[in-house]
């Protein structure tokens, strides 16, 4: 039975891809990824490729299940973890796929790097995502309440729906100690990586690139 394979990638530096991602990629002969992902298995690769962008993203899923039913393993890449605000959602939400077709191979996400970054503990951490702009008033008085029962928090901000400092300014508008540390990782596991070590108030009037983790740490611990 063909099998789409919905392999996590890692935060963006080669060194962190997995040798079972390799593999799956080297297994597949249809292979589906943004730019930047396919570059990261150019000696994997076997098969077709098929670049995935925003605006193709429904008409590529089609595609591979299209492929999937004429019997051709594909690999559907998703950066970081497909679990983690990642393509997994979005395969199971598409209604294409049969759940006995579908495998993950996991990757390190983002949020794992970051953690590792600043010696962060994260198991008892409030996750957040609001990429593609998913921010409603639920969400952001669940990231309140964490911060005010104190808990530590890393989240995946939206660079333009809810980017860093706008989270700040939320959270000090709300009541929460401006002086709360803060720490901002950007571009994580490339070259240009830097991290940010500051406070709420500081942050709430500066601007971060996309590719970003913030993490909020109200306990010490």
């Amino acid at each position: 039975m063909a099998k789409l394979n919905i392999v996590g990638v890692g935060p963006g530096s080669p060194d962190y891809v997995t040798p079972a991602a390799r593999k799956a990629v080297a297994q597949a002969q249809i292979v589906i990824g943004a730019q930047r992902s396919l570059d990261l298995f150019a000696s994997e690769v076997n098969g077709e490729t098929l670049i995935l962008t925003a605006k193709n993203l429904h008409e590529a899923l089609k595609y591979a299940a299209e492929s999937l039913n004429s019997g051709k393993n594909v690999a559907l890449l998703s950066t970081g973890d497909p679990g983690f605000s990642g393509l997994l959602h979005t395969v199971l939400e598409s209604g294409l796929f049969n759940a006995e077709n579908i495998t993950v191979t996991p990757g390190v996400s983002s949020i794992q790097a970051c953690a590792a970054k600043i010696a962060l503990n994260w198991d008892t951490t409030c996750l957040f995502t609001f990429h593609e702009g998913n921010v409603t008033a639920e969400d952001k008085n669940h990231l309140l309440t964490c911060v005010k029962n104190n808990k530590n928090v890393m989240l995946l901000p939206d660079s333009r729906a809810f980017p860093p400092k706008e989270i700040a300014t939320f959270l000090i508008t709300s009541g929460v100690e401006k002086k709360i540390p803060v720490y901002i990782c950007e571009n994580l596991t490339l070259e240009n990586e830097k991290i940010t070590s500051s406070t709420l108030e500081k942050i709430s009037a500066q601007s971060f690139v996309p590719l970003c983790v913030m993490v909020i740490k109200p306990n010490s611990k």
